[in-house]
């Protein structure tokens, strides 16, 4: 059993905007954002309820200047009329962000720059999240992600939930189903009483990251729930991107 606090796993919990930047190229793009359903339907098989889910992409943009970077928030404005834009700027940072709330899920489209070293770098951004997933959500962020990007995105599918099993049962009796069905293999794990993280590769998914040695394309975490019975999970591919 592996342990180190300083493995790959210790990224589980970092927020997206510095995977952003940690990750950077290391990740090979797959614009397919049907990875969240076929999370939603394994999960689903082995019983387990969904609270929340995202859907991140992003894409490294060229702008240089701070005209360019004005008719590329021009541009999101004619593209996206329906979101609710602004700006701001400050520290050699800049940001665009536009907003779009369905009720059942928002819509987020962001450009993030920053000067470093007389040099501009910016991203573009997208963040689809909601509670409960529906399939349609797939084809509706699917054609955004595809009006959006010129290129090819790097995509980050997680979802979270709950599972009506206790920690201990689950990992006895339950894991190395769901890993199967998920066609995993572990790659690194951690293990605690109350906390049971693992690191996997699946060939369900395209995405790789190169972290380690090994390739790897998936994060699962697992959790007592502190609130009662029952344990708290995130899944994710490449990554997880909701904290846990």
């Amino acid at each position: 059993m592996k342990n180190s606090k300083f493995t790959i796993l210790s990224q589980i919990t970092i927020a997206f905007g510095f995977i952003i930047i940690f990750i950077g190229n290391n990740t090979i793009a797959a614009p397919q954002s049907t990875d969240l359903d076929n999370l939603v339907q394994i999960i689903g098989k082995h019983h387990g309820t969904i609270t929340e889910w995202s859907l991140y992409a992003r894409e490294s943009v060229y702008l240089p200047s701070e005209e360019d970077w004005l008719v590329k928030k021009y541009e999101l404005e004619d593209q996206f009329p329906n979101m609710n834009w602004k700006l701001s700027n400050g520290n050699g940072t800049y940001s665009i962000i536009g907003i779009m709330d369905h009720g059942k899920f928002s819509e987020t489209v962001q450009i993030l720059s920053a000067d470093k070293n007389r040099q501009r770098t910016s991203y573009l951004v997208y963040e689809a999240k909601g509670e409960n997933w529906n399939p349609k959500y797939a084809e509706l962020t699917g054609k955004t992600v595809l009006h959006l990007f010129e290129g090819n995105p790097k995509l980050f599918s997680c979802i979270k939930g709950e599972f009506s099993e206790e920690l201990h049962e689950f990992v006895d009796f339950s894991l190395d189903g769901l890993l199967h069905s998920l066609q995993a293999s572990e790659v690194e794990s951690v293990k605690e009483q109350e906390f049971y993280s693992i690191s996997a590769f699946s060939s369900l998914f395209a995405q790789t990251l190169s972290f380690t040695e090994k390739q790897m394309n998936m994060q699962i975490g697992l959790r007592k729930n502190e609130m009662g019975q029952g344990m708290t999970f995130v899944v994710g591919t490449p990554i997880l991107t909701i904290e846990y």
